[in-house]
C-alpha cells in the first residue's frame, strides 16, 4: 500500500471554549477524492483551513506527503514549524474558497499568473502560458483580460480554481465552492470539478452540502458531527445505507429540504 498523502493523528482544535475538533484521526490516500459532509459547525471547513495553514492546531500531528505540517524535525525531536517550513508545505496544497478571494485590482490572467511568479520565481512568459492553459481548461480563456468585477460568481469561481491549480499542487481543497452561487450556475462549476477528478491524479478534499455531487465525485465520504467522524464509507454506503442514527437523521433533513443524495 502506498503511504498516505495526508495523515491526521489525534488532532484537537479549539476556538476559545469551543472545541471544534476532538482527537481527530484519519488518512487520505494519494489520488483519493474525499468528501466531508455534516451539519454546519461540525469541523469540516476547519480541517481544510488547518491543512492550508490558515489555522493552527492545539494538539496532535499532521503529515502531508510524508512531511510533518505543523512540526519539523530538529536534533532528533519534533519542534513547532517555522514560517520557512510552512511556506514549503503550502506549495503542495491548493485551496478554492467559498467566496473566490480574487484580487479585484488585477485581471483574470494576472490573478492566475501571480502565485507562480512570486513563490516559484516562474518567468512571466512561462507563467502566462501556464495561466492561459489553465483558464482554457476551466472555460475562461476568453475572459483573460477582464477584471473580477466584470465576472459572474460562477466565472469568478472557475478563475479561482485555475489560480489554485497554477502552483501544480499535489492536494486540492474545495470549501463549499458552490454555496455562494446562483443555483442555476452551480452545475458549471461542478462540471469543472468533475473534469479535474477524472483527468488528474491529485488528491482532493471536498466540503459540500451538494450531496448528489458528493455521491458522484467521492471515492469515500466522511460524515462529521461535533468535531468527530461519526461514519465513513463508500458513497453508496453512506448515502443509501447509513448505519448510524445521526447520519440517517442528517440525510433525512437534506432530502426533506429538496436536495438529491
Amino acid at each position: 500500500m502506498p503511504s498516505p498523502m495526508i495523515e491526521i493523528d489525534k488532532v484537537c482544535k479549539s476556538f476559545g471554549e469551543f472545541q471544534v475538533l476532538r482527537d481527530l484521526t484519519f488518512t487520505v490516500a494519494p489520488g483519493e477524492k474525499l468528501a466531508l459532509i455534516g451539519p454546519s459547525g461540525s469541523g469540516k471547513t476547519t480541517i481544510l483551513r488547518i491543512l492550508m495553514t490558515l489555522e493552527t492546531i492545539n494538539a496532535g500531528h499532521i503529515k502531508v506527503d510524508g512531511d510533518h505540517l505543523w512540526h519539523k524535525p530538529a536534533n532528533g525531536n519534533l519542534v513547532p514549524a517555522d514560517e520557512a517550513h510552512l511556506h514549503l508545505m503550502r506549495a503542495k496544497i491548493g485551496m478554492v474558497f467559498q467566496l473566490f478571494n480574487l484580487f479585484p485590482h488585477m485581471t483574470v490572467l494576472r490573478n492566475v499568473m501571480l502565485a507562480p511568479m512570486l513563490t516559484k520565481r516562474t518567468g512571466r512568459k512561462d507563467a502566462q502560458s501556464r495561466a492561459m492553459d489553465l483558464l482554457d481548461m476551466v472555460g475562461m480563456a476568453d475572459k483573460a483580460t477582464s477584471m473580477p468585477a466584470q465576472l459572474s460568481g460562477c466565472q469568478k469561481q472557475r478563475v479561482a480554481i485555475a489560480r489554485a491549480l497554477a502552483l501544480s499542487p499535489k492536494i486540492m481543497l474545495f470549501d463549499e465552492v458552490t454555496s455562494a452561487l446562483d443555483p442555476e450556475l452551480v452545475e458549471e462549476v461542478l462540471n469543472v470539478m468533475r473534469k479535474l477528478a477524472a483527468e488528474t491524479d491529485m488528491t482532493m478534499l471536498l466540503v459540500t452540502h451538494e450531496m448528489g455531487f458528493a455521491h458522484d465525485f467521492a471515492d469515500r465520504v466522511l460524515f462529521f458531527d461535533g468535531g468527530k467522524i461519526v461514519e465513513e464509507g463508500k458513497p453508496d454506503e453512506i448515502f443509501r445505507h447509513p448505519k448510524q442514527e445521526r447520519t440517517q437523521a442528517f440525510l433525512r433533513k437534506i432530502i426533506a429540504a429538496g436536495h438529491r443524495v
